[in-house]
């Protein structure tokens, strides 16, 4: 699961996180496969750069150009359907929210048993909200969403999968066993035999190849290129 805090009071802030990691540690010790990531905000401008990233907010603005209210409304516009909590601390700006702002409350000062509740609540959302890709390691199983995986290609006898914070990920299987395990996602294409790629890995196509955002360029069959052209550009 992965979590944003964004709060503008520096104290309230740490201490939610320090919350959050103590959580995290219980939990993970429970249950290795679901991870937590926990990042902390102190104004709006990088959370709202990439807020698909997060399964569960906790937000509490009130200094600046945007509150929390204001800053829930947005994110919901920007299609975001992640669980969202408010943390009224100094001021409460609950009585401002409605049933459309499906919004959680998480009272300041937080109390371990109400934010455990929240926990639970997200993580059953989560698991609700969308599938995930299974990348299997020769160590563990990662379990990402749909929008953090770029690509996967194949190396001789192993897969090289790449994610969008940077990871890169080995494992000992056919391409084409990777790949039937994202056919039900919509934006991932399996071009036989090299690669498998996001939409957002994309960077051009070309006459017979892609090139990806990275610039690594692999050859595509005129009928795949085509197809490719006709999702993603509406060629």
């Amino acid at each position: 699961m992965h979590i944003a805090v964004c709060m503008d009071t520096a104290p309230d802030r740490k201490q939610l996180e320090r919350l959050l990691g103590r959580s995290a540690d219980r939990r993970i010790a429970a249950d290795p496969d679901v991870p937590y990531y926990v990042q902390a905000y102190g104004n709006k401008e990088a959370l709202l750069a990439r807020p698909f990233l997060y399964d569960l907010f906790f937000i509490d603005l009130l200094h600046g150009d945007m509150n929390s209210i204001e800053l829930i409304r947005t994110l919901r516009g920007q299609g975001v359907t992640a669980t969202i909590c408010l943390c009224p601390g100094e001021v409460d700006l609950s009585g401002e929210l409605t049933d459309e702002d499906k919004v959680l409350i998480l009272r300041q000062p937080v109390r371990v048993e109400e934010l455990e509740h929240i926990l639970d609540i997200a993580l059953e959302e989560q698991l609700a909200r969308e599938p995930k890709i299974d990348i299997r390691s020769n160590t563990e199983t990662v379990h990402v969403r749909e929008d953090e995986f770029m690509y996967a290609e194949q190396l001789k006898d192993m897969i090289a999968v790449h994610l969008t914070d940077g990871r890169e990920i080995i494992c000992s299987e056919l391409l084409e066993n990777f790949a039937a395990r994202t056919e039900s996602f919509s934006n991932i294409f399996y071009l036989p035999d090299d690669l498998v790629a996001h939409r957002q890995a994309i960077g051009e196509t070309r006459f017979g190849s892609v090139v990806l955002t990275d610039g690594k360029k692999f050859k595509v069959s005129r009928r795949w290129l085509k197809y490719m052209e006709s999702v993603i550009y509406g060629r």
